[in-house]
């Protein structure tokens, strides 16, 4: 018998439909808010959420629960929540590969051709050319070599890029030069004219961008940070793009989101801010319910050692 499922996300029921065009025997309750989840939640096996509206009553109104499936990459997020239980959890990693590598991609095109400047002119009527440099030649350095680094190598080598990485867990991967252990992230850096980062944040990743590393980038490289905010020295990055130490930003992800109005990054001509929108897209419900069907047939047939995605 299929396991009963609830699902919590903003617009929920376009992830249910998905998944049920996919499994059209799924049992999935779906819910918008924990507000509204937790009056579906007491005959729930199975918890697919977003992880923004998690919360500690919820876990409390769900006594059979037995696996979460986060509906994102990262599963920081949810593994704070107080009271919760020790169950597997899967995470979304692999679905988010297109639009966070075009928007890695853009983000790397717009910041050396100083695309923000160019639209403030265009605000103001006035005819004022900038430089333009091309990524043909450029070294990008990717941290983190997961699943979403492997689809930006193939949208970056087209362009003509070289690409190097930084992984503790990976020695060689296709189109990658060379790979570096994270405790030699200042020497890669250093040979980048990008560093993008895609690490999660573990023990390990946290503040890892710090003031050593940003030097090694220079006043010629570009931090492109779309993993974890923490991942990067806030203090130690604000210091460096007011002070010429790197050439500019391009930041998806901060230690506090929404970014606070008084934050310098909003006003540094130097950087372009995008509000957490990496993994975001039209076709987001699409992209997840291969995931997570397939783990639900996983679960059904051979329990939490089918599971992809596990993270715990």
């Amino acid at each position: 018998m299929p396991v009963k499922a609830l699902l919590i996300a903003p617009n929920a029921q376009s992830f249910a439909d998905a998944i049920k065009a996919l499994r059209p025997d799924a049992q999935i309750s779906a819910a918008d808010t924990a507000d509204e989840a937790i009056p579906l939640a007491g005959e729930a096996e199975v918890l697919i959420t977003m992880g923004s509206s998690f919360k500690p009553e919820l876990i409390a109104a769900m006594p059979k629960l037995k696996w979460i499936q986060a509906l994102s990459a990262g599963t920081d997020h949810i593994q704070r929540v107080e009271g919760l239980p020790d169950v597997p959890l899967t995470s979304l990693s692999g679905a988010h590969g297109p639009q966070m590598t075009e928007l890695a991609i853009l983000l790397m095109l717009a910041l050396p051709r100083n695309l923000r400047k160019t639209l403030e002119n265009q605000a103001k009527h006035a005819w004022k050319r900038t430089k333009v440099t091309t990524l043909v030649g450029k070294r990008l350095c990717i941290l983190g070599l997961g699943a979403i680094a492997e689809e930006l190598i193939a949208r970056a080598l087209p362009f003509g890029m070289e690409i190097t990485g930084v992984s503790d867990g990976r020695s060689e991967m296709d189109g990658v030069a060379r790979i570096y252990p994270y405790d030699r992230l200042a020497e890669a850096a250093a040979e980048a004219d990008f560093l993008c980062v895609l690490a999660p944040l573990t023990d390990r990743s946290r503040g890892i961008v710090n003031a050593e590393v940003l030097r090694a980038l220079g006043p010629d490289g570009y931090l492109v940070s779309m993993g974890r905010g923490p991942v990067v020295d806030e203090a130690a990055l604000i210091a460096a793009l007011s002070d010429g130490t790197i050439a500019g930003a391009g930041l998806d992800v901060f230690d506090v989101e929404p970014l606070p109005g008084e934050s310098p990054f909003w006003d540094m001509e130097n950087v372009i801010v995008t509000p957490h929108i990496g993994g975001a897209s039209d076709r987001y419900p699409q992209q997840a319910a291969p995931i997570v069907a397939g783990n639900l047939e996983a679960w059904e047939t051979q329990g939490a050692e089918g599971l992809r995605n596990r993270v715990r």
